[in-house]
């Protein structure tokens, strides 16, 4: 990631969060009314970047700082509140004075309700054993709407998941983006099948990549396509010389498949897995089912810890 990538991101995980929890901690209420809607707005901008941020880039675990600070803030500003009273004059002048606060709640809170709904699916899903062991493992692209997957635009890959490895400072390597791939937690990582089923396709000897560099013309990279439940579960961007398997196999859940690597077209590596129904035999193509692993619906900041 480039330096004019970084400012960005960090911008969006720590600046915008942290002026609304400056500007709520510093607050002058003139009544309670006001302070409640300073809490509601900085509660949703903290809210929206505790679901939505990529907090593998900087830990995991800074994301709950947020909610302390958010906590602190609302509890010290309640004093300067204490005593006020709940309207101003009447509850029009209390509304014409915060216009403006209520229009920033209307946008805020709709931002993080349509956020929200990407934890949900309307789809029958299908249930799979979670292919990695032996580690802590982060979602780094999932869920049912582009603002926490941005594989949703995609008719095939709307439910797809990009996973991670995290170390126990919560970071997903050494370094910020390192090129050498031996410094990504999770590359070289043995991966599993997730259910029994037929090996229906399985692609190896392309090379991995360098970060940011990325192989554009095979998209999948090394992979293994398996046909279990009804549907074609897809894992990809595997390391070269590894695959285990190869097309006509018969596979069972948690039986080893090959390791995780940086091959196709990859920015990083990570395991990519998704489900889907047709498709006449591209792993790209088809309906995208959604994948639910220990009863749960994987979506951005989700972890499983094997």
């Amino acid at each position: 990631m480039m330096f004019g990538q970084i400012i960005p991101l960090f911008f969006s995980l720590f600046f915008l969060p942290g002026f609304f929890i400056l500007s709520l901690w510093k607050s002058s209420n003139r009544s309670r009314f006001e302070w409640l809607l300073r809490v509601v707005n900085a509660a949703a901008v903290v809210l929206f970047i505790f679901i939505i941020g990529p907090w593998d880039w900087f830990s995991y675990y800074l994301r709950y700082l947020l909610l302390v600070l958010l906590a602190a803030a609302a509890l010290v500003s309640y004093h300067s509140a204490q005593g006020r009273p709940f309207f101003l004059n009447s509850l029009r002048d209390t509304l014409r004075s915060s216009f403006f606060g209520l229009l920033e709640a209307v946008v805020l809170l709709g931002l993080l309700i349509f956020v929200l709904t990407g934890h949900f699916y309307f789809e029958e899903p299908v249930e799979l054993a979670f292919p990695l062991q032996d580690g802590f493992y982060y979602v780094g692209q999932g869920g049912n709407n582009v603002l926490v997957n941005y594989h949703n635009v995609s008719r095939a890959q709307k439910y797809a998941l990009d996973i991670v490895a995290l170390n126990a400072a919560g970071l997903r390597a050494r370094g910020f983006y390192p090129a050498e791939l031996e410094r990504y937690v999770i590359y070289g990582a043995p991966l599993y099948s997730p259910c029994d089923g037929e090996v229906v396709a399985a692609v190896d000897g392309l090379p991995d990549q360098i970060p940011p560099a990325a192989d554009s013309e095979n998209a999948a990279g090394n992979h293994v396509a398996i046909s279990c439940k009804g549907v074609i579960v897809l894992l990809a961007h595997l390391q070269p010389g590894s695959l285990l398997v190869q097309a006509g196999d018969t596979v069972t859940t948690g039986q080893p498949l090959g390791r995780v690597g940086n091959s196709g077209n990859t920015s990083e590596p990570h395991l990519h897995i998704h489900a889907i129904k047709g498709g006449a035999g591209d792993v790209l193509a088809g309906e995208g089912v959604p994948v639910i692993f220990d009863n749960r619906f994987p979506v951005r900041n989700s972890v499983f810890i094997r």
